[in-house]
C-alpha cells in the first residue's frame, strides 16, 4: 500500500501487517519483500521486520532464496535469506538467477553465466548475454546474436541482428537485411515469416561513395567550422567566408552525417559532432586530413599490392619529417589509445618501482594512463626522437628508440600497443626477439591488439587498410601465438576490455 509517501503492506482483510513505514515496499517473494527507507534498500519479513543489518543502493526480490544487491560503490552480487552473500565476487551488473545460472557483467562490460557458488559455468564471455531458458540462453559476439548450451557453445554458425528465446524447440530471429525467421535448435529455417526489407542496391551504392562522408568532414575540420558552433547561418557565413547557399547546403551534408543539428535557428554539435571540436579531450579534429589526404593515395595502389607489389613502408618516416604531420597524426593516434586503453589498464598490475616501457608509444598516451593509475610505476615511452622530444605527458620518461635496433631500456613490463599489426611476420618476429632482450628475467610482455574472430569477416576493413598503408596486418589469438612462440613467448592471458583492444599478456618460455 501507497500513500502520503509511506508504503506497508496489510492482510487481505485490509488491516495492517506490521506498524512500520517505508518510502516504497514491494511484494513478498520467498517470504521477504524489498522496502526503501531514506534511500537504503533492504528486506523485511511478513512482520515487517528486517531480515539483516546491510543497507544497499538497490536489492531486488528473492528468488529460489537468492537476492540480488547493489551495495554502495556500485557493485552488484547476490545474497541469502540471511543477508548473507553468496560468494567474495562483485560484478558491475549481476541479474537473477533461473535454471541454476545468473548473467554476470565484468567491468570491461562483457557477460558471462555464474552457478550458485558464483563459479563460472562455462567460462565465455559475450557482449550481451540473457538467462538460460529451457536450457539455452541468448548470447551476443562481434557477430550478432544466437543461442547457446549451458556450456558456452554456440548451437549453430548463423549470426543475428536479433533472436528470442526457443520456445517448443522453435526461435523467432531477425537476419541482417530484416527478414524473420523460425529457426529450430540446430538453426534450419523453418519458416520465414517476412522478406529481407533491405535493399542491397542502395546498400552497395552507399558503400562505393563513403570518401563523400570522409571529404565532407575534411571540409568542415579544414574550416574550424566545428569550433565555430553553436552559430546560425549567418554567423557562419560570416566567420568562414563561404558563399550563403553552399553553406546551407554543406550545412544539410553534416546534418545528414549526424554532426550537427539546428536548434532555434541556431546550429549547434550532436554528442557525436563534439569530437570534432580541437578542444576535446578525445578530438578526431585531425582525423579527416589523415583519412583524406596521404592514407587514402596509399588506399589507391591497393589493386596493384593485391597484385604481389611492394608496399611501401615509408609512413612512418613521412610522418616523422613532417612536423605539421608529427601533431596532427599523434593527436588522432592520442584520442584513439585514449578511447581504447582506458577500460583495459585498470585490468592491468604494475608494482611499485617497476621499469614499464612503452615501446613506439607515440606521444605517450598509454604511457599517461598507466602512470596516473599506478604512480609508483617507473614508466618509459619511446619513439622516433622527432616524436618523443615533444615530452606531452608529466610523469612520463621519454627515450628515442627503434623498433628494429637493440632497445635502450631494460624494462620489467614491456608494452606493444598496436604496434605489430603494422609489420609483416617476418618483422613482428624481429621486434619481439628485441623486445625479449630488453626484457629483465620474469618480466612480461603486453601485446595490445584487435584479435581477429575465429569466424565471420570483422576486422576485414581494418585488415586490408594496414595492407594498403604499412605493409601490416591485423591477425588472430592464433595468429599471434605462433609469432610468439617463434620469438620465445607464450601466452599466459588475455584481457578483453570494452574496445576492440585486447590484451595478450606474455611470458618468456622457459
Amino acid at each position: 500500500m501507497h500513500a502520503n509517501k509511506a508504503s506497508w503492506h496489510v492482510h487481505t482483510d485490509g488491516t495492517d501487517a506490521y506498524a512500520a513505514r517505508y518510502d516504497r515496499a514491494f511484494g513478498f517473494y520467498c517470504g521477504a519483500a524489498a522496502v526503501n527507507s531514506e534511500g537504503a534498500w533492504f528486506h523485511i519479513d511478513q512482520d515487517g521486520n528486517p531480515l539483516y543489518e546491510s543497507r544497499y543502493a538497490f536489492v531486488g526480490n528473492f528468488q529460489c532464496d537468492v537476492c540480488v544487491v547493489c551495495d554502495h560503490e556500485g557493485s552488484y552480487y547476490h545474497i541469502d535469506l540471511a543477508g548473507e552473500p553468496l560468494y567474495p565476487s562483485k560484478w558491475s551488473y549481476a541479474g537473477d538467477f533461473r535454471e541454476g545460472s545468473a548473467v554476470v557483467q565484468h567491468r570491461n562490460g562483457l557477460s558471462s553465466h555464474i552457478a550458485f557458488t558464483g563459479q563460472l559455468i562455462h567460462g565465455q564471455w559475450f557482449i550481451d548475454l540473457d538467462v538460460f531458458h529451457k536450457g539455452y540462453a541468448r548470447a551476443r559476439n562481434e557477430e550478432g546474436w544466437y543461442h547457446i548450451t549451458k556450456a558456452g557453445c554456440s548451437l549453430y554458425e548463423a549470426r543475428y541482428a536479433n533472436v528470442e528465446p526457443f520456445y517448443n524447440g522453435c526461435a523467432r530471429v531477425e537476419t541482417w537485411d530484416g527478414a524473420l525467421l523460425i529457426i529450430d535448435e540446430q538453426g534450419t529455417t523453418l519458416r520465414t515469416l517476412r522478406s529481407p526489407t533491405a535493399d542491397h542496391f542502395a546498400e552497395l551504392s552507399a558503400d562505393m561513395v563513403g570518401y563523400w562522408r570522409t571529404m565532407s568532414l575534411k571540409a568542415a575540420t579544414e574550416l574550424r567550422l566545428f569550433d565555430l558552433l553553436p552559430a546560425d547561418h549567418q554567423q557562419l557565413a560570416d566567420s568562414t567566408s563561404m558563399h550563403p547557399d553552399r553553406l546551407l547546403r554543406f550545412l544539410r551534408a553534416l546534418g545528414e552525417l549526424g554532426v550537427i543539428r539546428l536548434v532555434r535557428d541556431k546550429y549547434v554539435l550532436t554528442e557525436k559532432g563534439e569530437y570534432l571540436r580541437s578542444d576535446h579531450p578525445k578530438t578526431l579534429v585531425s582525423a579527416p586530413e589523415e583519412y583524406g589526404s596521404d592514407l587514402l593515395r596509399r588506399w589507391g595502389k591497393l589493386p596493384a599490392i593485391l597484385r604481389g607489389a611492394v608496399v611501401d613502408q615509408d609512413i612512418f618516416d613521412h610522418i616523422s619529417n613532417d612536423e605539421a604531420r608529427i601533431h596532427g597524426h599523434h593527436q588522432m593516434l592520442a584520442s584513439y589509445a585514449m578511447h581504447d586503453y582506458e577500460s583495459l589498464v585498470p585490468e592491468l598490475t604494475f608494482s611499485a618501482g617497476e621499469v614499464v616501457f612503452d615501446a613506439a608509444g607515440g606521444t605517450g598516451t598509454l604511457s599517461s594512463l598507466i602512470k596516473k593509475c599506478h604512480p609508483d610505476a617507473d614508466v618509459y615511452c619511446g619513439d622516433k626522437a622527432e616524436i618523443v622530444q615533444q615530452h606531452l605527458y608529466e610523469g612520463v620518461q621519454y627515450l628515442p628508440f627503434d623498433l628494429f635496433n637493440a632497445w635502450p631500456i631494460c624494462a620489467d613490463k614491456l608494452m606493444l600497443a598496436r604496434v605489430l599489426h603494422d609489420w609483416n611476420d617476418e618483422q613482428v618476429v624481429s621486434i619481439l626477439r628485441n623486445a625479449q632482450a630488453a626484457l629483465n628475467p620474469g618480466g612480461e610482455l603486453l601485446v595490445f591488439e584487435m584479435l581477429l574472430p575465429k569466424s565471420g569477416y570483422g576486422g576485414g576493413l581494418c585488415d586490408l587498410h594496414l595492407l594498403a598503408v604499412t605493409g601490416g596486418q591485423e591477425r588472430s589469438e592464433g595468429h599471434y601465438s605462433s609469432l610468439l612462440t617463434s620469438a620465445g613467448f607464450e601466452i599466459t592471458e588475455i584481457i578483453t576490455g570494452t574496445s576492440l583492444v585486447s590484451v595478450l599478456r606474455c611470458r618468456v618460455i622457459s
